[in-house]
C-alpha cells in the first residue's frame, strides 16, 4: 500500500472538500495515525480503511487502487462497441450502452 494509498487518501480528501482533521473526527483515528497512513509508514487495518472509505464516500477498492473502473478501460470498451456496433442487434447495443453508462 504505502504512499500510493496515501496519495489516494489525499486525492479523495480533496475531492470531498474535507480536511485531515475532519476525516479524523469522522473516523475516530488520530491525526498522527492518518499522517503515518499517508506517508506509508504504517498500513491501516481493514476496519480502519473501511472507516476512511466510508467517511470519504468512496469504496475500499478506490482507496486501495484495485478498482477496475478506470477511464482507459471505459474508453477501450466504448471503442470496441463502436467498431462492432453494426454487427449487434438493437437489443445488444442497448444492453451494452446501458452497461457502459452504469460502469
Amino acid at each position: 500500500m504505502g504512499t500510493s494509498l496515501g496519495n489516494r487518501i489525499l486525492f479523495y480528501l480533496q475531492e470531498a472538500g474535507m480536511t485531515r482533521k475532519e476525516l479524523c473526527e469522522k473516523t475516530g483515528i488520530t491525526e498522527a495515525a492518518l499522517s503515518r497512513y499517508i506517508t506509508g509508514q504504517r498500513e491501516p487495518r481493514a476496519v480502519t480503511l473501511s472507516s476512511i472509505a466510508k467517511a470519504l464516500n468512496v469504496t475500499m477498492d478506490d482507496l486501495l487502487g484495485t478498482s477496475t473502473k478506470d477511464s482507459a478501460t471505459l474508453h477501450g470498451a466504448i471503442r470496441l462497441v463502436a467498431r462492432n456496433s453494426e454487427q449487434l442487434t438493437p437489443e445488444q447495443r442497448k444492453f451494452l450502452i446501458d452497461s457502459l453508462l452504469n460502469f
